[in-house]
């Protein structure tokens, strides 16, 4: 079984392939070649079709076609909720006959209050409302710049602080070396000592 969308249903009355934007609901364990009965969110089956996805498939995939169709069993025209006879549509197709709207839907000086605040266009790409939007990007750029001024002054004192370190270390390795020359140099003597004194003792023994 394979449950369809309500705006899909009479297309698929006249032959259409389900495709992935028209499904809503399926069950687990359908494969490929496979006999689906396609059916309203109400529980009215629509068509056999024939599955052209697993239900793995179906979950992932976002394009393509579920299910080609065998039989159809649903009545043309018959399922009431049908794309473009909703009442919202059929109210804008009435303001487009009357010449309220344009012939492209889009609100005219003629088009009546009421349908300018309860309808949304969603194609429609200009702002709706541009006073509104462009005070708080105001505010964010602001907002923005202070955090650059902050991390770039704390960014500074960061370099200032890594370069004392530096400097810090320098000085260190540098005494470092020179105890490190020091130590070499009392150890040669000790050992010259040494060998004089074990030269003296060979001298003395002789």
């Amino acid at each position: 079984r394979i449950v369809v969308k309500d705006s899909a249903v009479n297309a698929i009355c006249y032959g259409a392939k389900l495709m992935i934007p028209g499904l809503l609901r399926y069950e687990s364990g359908i494969e490929v070649n496979e006999e689906v009965v396609l059916m309203t969110t109400k529980g009215e089956a629509i068509a056999l079709g024939i599955a052209q996805m697993t239900t793995a498939v179906m979950a992932t995939c976002d394009h393509g076609v579920v299910a080609k169709i065998k039989r159809v069993i649903m009545e043309r025209d018959t399922y009431p909720r049908r794309w473009g006879l909703g009442p919202k549509a059929q109210e804008k197709k009435k303001l487009i006959k009357d010449g309220k709207l344009d012939k492209f839907g889009r609100t005219t000086e003629e088009t009546p209050e009421g349908w300018k605040k309860g309808y949304i266009d969603y194609n429609r790409e200009d702002p709706v409302a541009p006073t509104t939007a462009s005070a708080p990007v105001a505010k964010m750029e602001v907002e923005e710049e202070k955090k650059r001024k902050a991390s770039e002054s704390s960014s500074e004192s960061d370099s200032d602080k890594k370069k004392e370190k530096k400097e810090k270390k320098a000085k260190k390795v540098k005494t470092d070396e020179k105890k490190e020359k020091k130590e070499k140099k009392e150890k040669k003597e000790k050992k010259e000592k040494k060998e004089k004194k074990s030269k003296k003792e060979d001298s003395d023994s002789d």
